[in-house]
């Protein structure tokens, strides 16, 4: 893989080598520096030097959230691009959470067939799943990355300082997919997550982030373009989408990490419903009470408690359309202990109804 990630990675040095100053490197490699950025951001108390590379360099403002991961936010950003004189060869940095990282990649990798891009992710769930992994998607018809590409960016640029600024809600969003990652990958760091919690002072973000980066890494260095291993990586995504889906229907905000830890608790029912002898029962259930414990401890527990009421056949219609499918059957992940998943598991219509009221 070609996807290099710097972890503290000063905006200096993207200056260095990205601007549209003649004297830099446009005039010596034909190199100029565009940016796709978050305008959440605008409030946000960051280093002077990424607002001097905002003022260095031209600017497309995005509004993130679901709704930005649409084919019309897209087209925006072609027609700034096109309209800015951004060519093949010039380099597109985007700057934001994961929502905002899937839709500048998005558009870098389709633009005049693919442009180079920076992604500087500013969320804790950017950090450690959006951003890495070159998949690229957007939302059609309500249905969760219907249409994407697979493609990387030359340099992820990982600054653990972004969580300083973050509300606590968020890096709960971000907490939910770091659990995916060990729940699958890693018994370990899942038991030291369980102890500390997603608030704990004494987290090490640093060394958090870099081992949930190596988690996926890992994944997808064996199966870039997810014909096998890298399914697993969709542990509490189908029932998760699922939820979003329903919550652009409704016209409800919901957050991408609240769905998947909502996803992955039912995932754990099944994967308990569905154990051997081998199978160590009680840490899946207990995992499961963890995730319920951090998801309703939250000042706002109204995500939560809003998924947990979604009546199962009206989600199963989603879940039909889930892209990982085959042969209208529906494909999922489950556990079959902590760190050890597996994937295309196929699960009917009553399985998941009762699983769901089961669960909650």
């Amino acid at each position: 893989m070609a996807q290099s990630h710097k972890q503290y990675a000063s905006p200096e040095l993207l200056l260095d080598h990205l601007s549209n100053d003649d004297s830099s490197m446009e005039s010596q490699r034909g190199t100029r520096g565009f940016i796709l950025c978050d305008s959440a951001f605008r409030s946000v108390s960051a280093p002077v030097a990424y607002h001097e590379l905002l003022n260095r360099l031209p600017v497309h403002w995005v509004d993130a959230g679901e709704r930005c991961k649409s084919l019309e936010k897209a087209q925006d950003a072609w027609s700034w691009l096109e309209a800015s004189g951004a060519g093949r060869f010039d380099t597109l940095i985007i700057i934001g959470g994961g929502t905002t990282t899937d839709l500048g990649a998005f558009v870098a990798s389709t633009y005049k067939r693919g442009v180079n891009f920076i992604l500087i992710p500013t969320t804790l769930l950017g950090m450690v799943d959006a951003a890495i992994g070159g998949k690229n998607g957007l939302n059609l018809n309500g249905i969760k990355n219907a249409i994407g590409t697979f493609s990387e960016p030359s340099e992820v640029r990982i600054d653990v300082n972004w969580l300083h600024t973050l509300p606590r809600r968020e890096i709960l969003n971000g907490w939910m997919e770091l659990s995916k990652h060990a729940l699958i990958r890693d018994k370990a760091l899942w038991s030291e997550m369980q102890t500390l919690g997603p608030h704990d002072s004494g987290i090490d973000w640093s060394r958090f982030v870099q081992e949930g980066n190596a988690i996926k890494k890992e994944i997808v260095e064996i199966d870039f373009h997810e014909q096998g291993e890298r399914k697993q990586l969709n542990f509490g995504h189908t029932v998760g989408h699922a939820l979003e889906s329903a919550a652009a229907e409704a016209n409800i905000a919901l957050d991408h990490g609240f769905a998947v830890g909502v996803g992955m608790i039912s995932a754990l029912h099944w994967s308990v419903l569905n154990a051997d002898k081998t199978t160590d029962q009680e840490s899946l259930k207990e995992a499961s009470e963890t995730l319920k414990r951090w998801l309703r401890s939250e000042s706002e527990s109204a995500p939560y408690d809003w998924c947990v009421k979604q009546n199962p056949e009206h989600l199963w219609g989603f879940m039909l359309k889930d892209k990982k499918n085959k042969a209208n059957t529906v494909l999922d992940v489950r556990l079959h202990e902590i760190g050890a998943a597996k994937w295309d598991c196929p699960i009917a219509e009553n399985d998941f109804e009762i699983i769901w009221m089961s669960a909650f």
